[in-house]
């Protein structure tokens, strides 16, 4: 397989000693190769190259103008699945505490465990494909930056620390290879925001674009916060603002919002495109003791609630004045501001309920991780139901992001 970054020029020809075209020379030249390669004559370089190519098509590795093509501006079926491998590889930090053997290694990933004896290895899976979770005008940083926050966002709500993640990528084999290049420094840098590693994966062939993510995480024994512990009189809360993702959305569908201020647009459509998981804040609440269920409401904030008392068997009541939405999106909006907060998805905020003498620490928790913590209602018996008030009372349909349509 080859062991430079970029192909070498395939035609044979100049290997029974006749002189190398002048293209050939410079091509070589600006490439800045390995310095083991640039110790060599051109003639070597050549040689060189010629070794270590599997196939010889010379239309695939040449650009037009003559010069070299990198291995970012192939198809990966022309890279072949080893070479691009590789590639993805060496976009991820290798080689770091607690990775022993990091992504392209091994055949497996080998991550040191000794805290586990004190701790639960949390572990999550989620899946993201082109036609379902990635909009129109989304970049491949950004489709790798989100297979990464979707993740995260679930280990957040267990109150664990994420390290480390694995990806498999099904990709289309006309994919450009600089697509698959921008998709893993998107997971890369999302990755490395919250002291994540990229630890290994998979690369097969597809007829869509498929990214699938899973996450190891850590939590101690005593801190782990599951969906079931709700009780009745517990408050119900939220992390940061509802409703973004999907303004976000509605943006890049083109739908013209003249008064909304250029500023929440583009606060929108980031958290849409780049969502940032509430890593820092699943763990602070899981400290405090006083937080008894949780999970992320990517999915919208009526399917988790609806999730949430399938999981503790409690009912709840939610206040419409009290769900947290950008003021300039209710001026916009009207009610279809609370109609996004509630049923459309894509927000990775945390809603968790806390006991209600609680309160004093969960003050403390905001005013120290500087995110904003909304009470929005408080838990019910699960008889009463879910549902809002907002002048009247109104049951909470089971709406929201449902991957087969159908309602459980």
């Amino acid at each position: 397989m080859l062991i430079d970054p970029y192909i070498g020029l395939v035609d044979s020809s100049p290997v029974d000693g006749s002189p190398l075209p002048v293209h050939v020379v410079e091509s070589f030249t600006a490439l800045q190769p390995s310095p083991r390669v640039l110790r060599l004559s051109p003639r070597k370089i050549w040689e060189y190259h010629l070794k270590n190519l599997t196939e010889v098509r010379k239309a695939a590795f040449l650009h037009p103008s003559g010069g070299l093509l990198p291995l970012r501006a192939m198809k990966v079926e022309e890279v072949g699945e080893l070479e691009l491998i590789k590639k993805i590889a060496r976009k991820f930090r290798r080689r770091y505490p607690p990775v022993v053997l990091g992504a392209g290694d091994d055949d497996c990933a080998v991550l040191e465990c000794g805290e586990l004896l004190r701790k639960y290895l949390v572990v999550t899976t989620d899946g993201m494909r082109a036609s379902t979770h990635f909009p129109e005008g989304m970049t491949p940083f950004q489709m790798g930056w989100s297979v990464v926050a979707a993740n995260l966002s679930d280990i957040a709500a267990m109150g664990a620390r994420p390290f480390a993640f694995t990806v498999a990528m099904g990709i289309p084999p006309n994919t450009e290879g600089s697509f698959v290049e921008e998709i893993a420094g998107g997971m890369e840098s999302c990755a490395e925001r919250f002291d994540v590693f990229v630890v290994g994966g998979d690369v097969v062939r597809s007829d869509e674009l498929t990214l699938v993510g899973t996450c190891l995480g850590v939590v101690d024994k005593r801190k782990l916060v599951k969906r079931s512990g709700a009780s009745v009189d517990d408050l119900v809360c939220v992390t940061g603002n509802l409703g973004n993702a999907a303004l976000g959305l509605e943006l890049l569908k083109g739908i013209v919002m003249s008064s909304l201020p250029q500023s929440v647009e583009k606060v929108a459509k980031k958290a849409l495109l780049e969502p940032v998981p509430r890593v820092k804040e699943g763990i602070a609440l899981a400290e405090t003791g006083v937080v008894t269920s949780m999970m992320d409401v990517s999915d919208g904030l009526a399917k988790s609630l609806h999730e949430l008392s399938r999981s503790s068997s409690v009912g709840f009541e939610i206040h419409a004045e009290r769900i947290p939405v950008l003021k300039e999106l209710r001026e916009v909006l009207g009610e279809k501001a609370l109609e996004l907060a509630l049923y459309c998805g894509g927000d990775y905020e945390l809603l968790f309920t806390v006991r209600r003498d609680g309160m004093d620490a969960l003050k403390e928790v905001g005013k120290a991780i500087g995110t904003k913590i909304s009470v929005i209602g408080k838990v019910k018996r699960l008889n009463e139901g879910i549902y809002i008030r907002n002048g009247r009372r109104e049951e909470i349909k089971l709406r929201g992001y449902l991957h087969f349509g159908a309602t459980p």
